[in-house]
């Protein structure tokens, strides 16, 4: 006898609302099938070729009607993925930290629903530039940092430094929106003419106010925890380690 047993598995569907966007994404958990894919690359040192497989794995667990994972903000997405390790796998993060002052291991168990969640700002004056000329600002999206990716593969003979560098200076060109002038509002602005601002118009202090802006108007899953080491004493604030995060 044939007999259709899907119709007894239970298909579980959550929601969450995205800290940026605010949004609500409907997700199932992320599948046995699709944490093997992940292995695979569990030795992939290209860190775009990893975050692309986690953009697929994303995006075959939304089931939201016209989900676009490259709209979506960095932040966004990285919130939205650990509320699928939360459904998934476990609300609970074991992991190992070695501790920086007397290099002892611990171990650190994690409840991911302690991490603060922090909304976005969307009230933000334009930034001036001078009398005439100010621009919107905003976080990018997933696609943007696909294009910061790109530029920084035409940079590849040059340092690591250098890399590093520039891939502050694009993210930060590619975050201006609509400009404002005395003859109206525009988006179409170069990203060369952008980058020329920051680094060829920008007084120091206008820079430093513009990087500031970035550091005032974080948002998403506040991703550190306060580690003190049995061993030694030592504490401090540090990033949550994802080595291991669906293993």
């Amino acid at each position: 006898m044939s007999i259709d047993i899907n119709k007894y598995v239970n298909n579980y569907e959550f929601d969450y609302t995205l800290p940026g966007s605010n949004e609500v994404i409907m997700f199932k958990p992320i599948t046995a099938g699709q944490l093997k894919k992940m292995l695979i690359y569990e030795n992939e040192t290209n860190v775009e070729i990893i975050e692309n497989v986690l953009d697929t794995i994303i995006s075959e667990s939304v089931i939201s009607e016209g989900f676009d994972i490259n709209k979506l903000y960095i932040e966004d997405r990285f919130a939205l993925l650990v509320e699928m390790r939360k459904k998934s796998k476990s609300e609970i993060y074991d992991f190992l930290y070695v501790c920086p002052e007397c290099k002892k291991p611990s171990d650190i168990s994690i409840d991911l629903n302690s991490l603060k969640t922090i909304k976005k700002n969307n009230n933000n004056e334009p930034f001036k530039v001078s009398d005439n000329l100010s621009f919107d600002i905003d976080q990018i999206t997933r696609e943007e940092q696909k294009i910061v990716h790109k530029k920084l593969e035409e940079l590849e003979e040059k340092s690591e430094t250098y890399k590093n560098i520039q891939k502050s200076a694009f993210s930060h060109a590619i975050s201006m929106r609509t400009f404002h002038t005395p003859e109206g509002d525009t988006d179409d602005v170069s990203f060369e003419t952008k980058l020329n601002l920051l680094d060829g118009v920008f007084t120091e202090k206008q820079y430093i106010d513009y990087v500031k802006w970035f550091d005032d108007n974080k948002f998403g899953i506040d991703f550190k925890f306060d580690f003190s080491c049995n061993s030694c004493g030592y504490k401090d604030n540090f990033n949550i380690p994802l080595n291991n995060f669906f293993v």
